[in-house]
């Protein structure tokens, strides 16, 4: 119970928290009611397979593209007003969606989907980062994180089910409700975090000040690029294909082994607040990707099915300590000034992984021939390489701070 209580400390503290996460997870919902027939929609549209592949590229282009804009925009026009229009783009772009007589009009929405998504959390991530000390960071980074796993993990369900019962659109009409919803949460109960003295700040001056090139911040962003790529790659192409191929898992134990994922990250969240609170931020970066490259090298040793099982929960609960611990450093990074460019900078090395991961993957694994050996091993290595660079990188740039 003392655990829980101490999770949850947060919300009681500060008011502005709950609508945050209330959106996030929302938002993130949406994206996963879409998620189980985007495929079958797109073919239903007449699209091939590879063409309907693109969709998830294009969601992840349109992330990529929306970051970095949204990052400075929302230092200059205060976290609220992207926070509405986020969610609200994502909604009309669900309703064309919805409505998409061909493929062509499908995937343009899919990438104005994408870019209402990044700018929703871009803009959130900053504003949570306004109202976050360094004392209460660890804690807040891994409430977010929280609800934003609960949107993705409910996401998939809600979308079968609408789908099944009411045809292949209505997943994009549930995922407009939700984005609308989003919206609104920002409208009527959220308070803008940037202070008035930041907002008025010309934005030229900004630009100049938000110069985020230190080797700090640099070599979190690069790690962050390498925790996206292997999280995609390892999620979604590696584990479906070993799980079927080595053990002869079908579509249901391989949906059991990424819910095994998702809620190994639930139980590593609380965690991190009291790892960052002993070691530092810094160390439990270090740790967390660490582990993570242990439980894709796992993956390589092709040794009996618990040992498939072993390392998917080993990568879920490592996943759920890593992502609120790298916020959390970032945060510590950055100026309050800068918390807007910074996120904005953070999500687009992200997006980047997110992006060209599968590609680059896909490709080496076709060159390499059978048995995966060889994406298994780049994923884990990079891993290990980031988190070199970043021990590198990062080493007394500033202290002990959650």
């Amino acid at each position: 119970m003392a655990n829980r209580v101490s999770f949850f400390e947060p919300l009681r503290r500060d008011r502005r928290i709950a609508p945050l996460l209330l959106m996030i997870c929302l938002i993130m919902s949406g994206s996963g009611i879409v998620s189980p027939i985007l495929s079958i929609y797109a073919q239903s549209l007449g699209a091939a397979g590879t063409l309907a592949g693109m969709l998830i590229t294009l969601f992840g282009v349109g992330r990529l593209v929306a970051n970095l804009p949204a990052g400075y925009l929302s230092q200059r026009a205060g976290r609220r007003p992207l926070l509405i229009a986020g969610p609200l783009l994502v909604a009309g772009a669900s309703l064309g969606a919805a409505l998409a007589g061909d493929f062509a009009w499908l995937a343009l929405w899919r990438f104005f989907q994408g870019i209402g998504s990044g700018v929703y959390i871009t803009a959130s991530m900053a504003a949570l980062a306004d109202i976050s000390s360094a004392g209460q960071r660890a804690g807040n980074m891994a409430l977010y994180q929280a609800a934003l796993q609960t949107g993705a993990t409910i996401g998939p369900g809600i979308g079968g089910f609408a789908a099944q019962a009411f045809g292949f659109s209505a997943p994009f009409w549930a995922y407009m409700a939700f984005g609308a919803a989003a919206a609104l949460t920002a409208i009527f109960g959220f308070e803008d975090t940037l202070n008035k003295a930041e907002a008025r700040k010309p934005l030229p001056t900004l630009v100049r000040r938000a110069g985020l090139m230190s080797g700090a911040f640099t070599a979190v962003c690069l790690l962050t690029l390498a925790v996206f790529f292997t999280r995609v790659v390892t999620l979604f192409q590696l584990m479906p294909l070993l799980g079927a191929e080595n053990f002869g898992l079908g579509p249901g134990a391989i949906g059991l082994a990424l819910t095994l994922c998702s809620l190994m990250c639930f139980i590593g969240l609380p965690l991190t607040p009291r790892l960052i609170e002993r070691f530092g931020a810094r160390a439990v970066v270090m740790g967390s990707t660490l582990a993570s490259a242990a439980a894709i090298a796992m993956l390589a040793l092709n040794g009996s099915a618990a040992w498939f099982w072993a390392s998917v929960a080993l990568l879920g609960a490592a996943m759920g300590v890593s992502y609120p611990a790298i916020s959390t450093y970032v945060i510590g990074c950055l100026a309050p000034e800068r918390y807007g460019p910074g996120m904005g900078m953070q999500r687009t090395f992200g997006d980047i992984g997110f992006v060209f991961g599968p590609v680059i993957a896909g490709a080496i694994d076709d060159a390499a021939g059978p048995g995966h050996g060889a994406v298994i091993w780049l994923n884990a290595g990079l891993l290990i390489a980031a988190s070199l660079v970043f021990s590198a990188g990062s080493r007394g740039a500033f202290s002990r701070r959650g």
